[in-house]
């Protein structure tokens, strides 16, 4: 009996030592340009933005800052890396840190999500 209670104490150590070495949670602040005020309540705009970071596998949360320009997401390194979250929100049409938003991404913003051309 003493030796069953050892070996189930030490199987539960063991399992919790691995599960809790699988999540690498990270949280990362991606610099990117917003050009209206409401991207983070807007389906259209801020909508396609979480689509586009959640469709990669490891995505925790993702939160837009129109008034710092960033936006925070939380994910699982052993799965997604900044490279592929910056790559999906250049694809929606928006800049992430050095990487340009992709053409085609833009374009397909609304009006309001371009940036405005000087009118002189």
């Amino acid at each position: 009996m003493k030796r069953i209670l050892i070996m189930l104490t030490f199987m539960f150590a063991i399992n919790t030592a691995q599960s809790q070495s699988k999540d690498k949670i990270e949280t990362a602040t991606i610099k990117t340009e917003i050009f209206c005020d409401h991207c983070d309540k807007c389906g259209s705009c801020g909508g396609n933005i979480y689509n586009k970071i959640k469709s990669n596998k490891g995505i925790k949360s993702v939160n837009i800052d129109s008034e710092t320009n960033s936006i925070i997401v939380k994910y699982n390194t052993e799965q997604v890396t900044i490279a592929e979250i910056e790559k999906a929100i250049s694809e929606a049409g928006y800049k992430a840190n050095d990487l340009q938003a992709s053409a085609d991404g833009y374009e397909k913003l609304d009006n309001c999500c371009k940036k405005k051309k000087d009118t002189q």
